[in-house]
């Protein structure tokens, strides 16, 4: 497959992306896409006397992988991305003295953290941190997950929810997303283990609900029993606290979570 015939499937699939073309057509675009970038596509074994063609093949190789990326996100195919990104980082680490900057580049790096913290990868997310110069901390695509990440670590849920209104691009959501999602567990799990009962008013704002019906769901889906205004967990620890203030219930849950993350 030469560099002309890639360039055109690469050209076909963005059509295709940006129209919301059909699935299936899409998938059908995929398969010599990904074995372009990896197999096609001419790559240098070192970074010294790369001749144009080479050169000339890596960001076009490089331009493939990101579209993937950001298409896996958009039909939210995680581990897709994941892979996505691991062939990213040659072009953008080992390569990125012999080709010019991919305007995309921060925004994959910054979805990959929230990827991340998603994921609860802590310390793999510390470690890609690493890896990006001082400088570009502040680039709004890494400034952003590093907001979230201070969010969680301080325990300021709320925080993390009101983001999903001011992410810097639309794939940024479904990590959003899932993070409250995630959170949402967390805090009804050491709910569950740290009080007896807890206040129908109080639990549907510790769990970060701001839609009643929603919430509502949610109470049927765990199973809590409810008597009256009074969600009762069947907690029998004796050390579990009976209807909770709702700045004990705050610090209980930032504690437990502190010990979690420390253990």
């Amino acid at each position: 497959m030469d560099y002309n015939t890639i360039a055109s499937h690469l050209n076909n699939f963005k059509k295709l992306v940006e129209s919301n073309g059909d699935k299936n057509t899409i998938a059908q675009q995929l398969g010599p896409l990904k074995l372009a970038a990896t197999i096609y596509l001419e790559k240098p074994t070192s970074t010294t006397n790369v001749s144009d063609k080479v050169l000339k093949d890596l960001v076009l190789a490089r331009e493939i992988l990101e579209l993937i990326s950001l298409y896996s996100i958009k039909i939210k195919e995680i581990d897709s991305f994941e892979r996505s990104f691991n062939q990213l980082r040659p072009y953008y680490y080992d390569y990125k003295s012999i080709i010019p900057a991919s305007q995309l580049e921060f925004q994959i790096i910054g979805l990959n953290l929230m990827r991340l913290l998603a994921q609860h990868k802590t310390s793999e997310f510390h470690s890609e941190l690493e890896l990006i110069s001082v400088d570009n901390l502040n680039n709004v695509f890494i400034k952003f997950p590093l907001v979230i990440e201070k969010s969680i670590t301080e325990g300021s849920y709320n925080k993390v929810v009101h983001s999903k209104t001011d992410v810097p691009s639309e794939y940024y959501q479904i990590f959003c997303d899932i993070l409250v999602d995630s959170i949402k567990e967390d805090i009804a799990n050491c709910s569950e283990k740290s009080f007896k009962t807890l206040s129908l008013k109080d639990a549907e704002k510790v769990l970060l609900f701001n839609n009643t019906s929603q919430f509502q769901q949610y109470i049927k889906d765990r199973n809590w029993k409810v008597q009256g205004d009074t969600i009762t967990f069947g907690n029998t620890d004796n050390q579990a606290v009976d209807i909770p203030s709702l700045q004990l219930i705050h610090q209980t849950l930032h504690y437990a979570k502190e010990l979690e993350r420390i253990v």
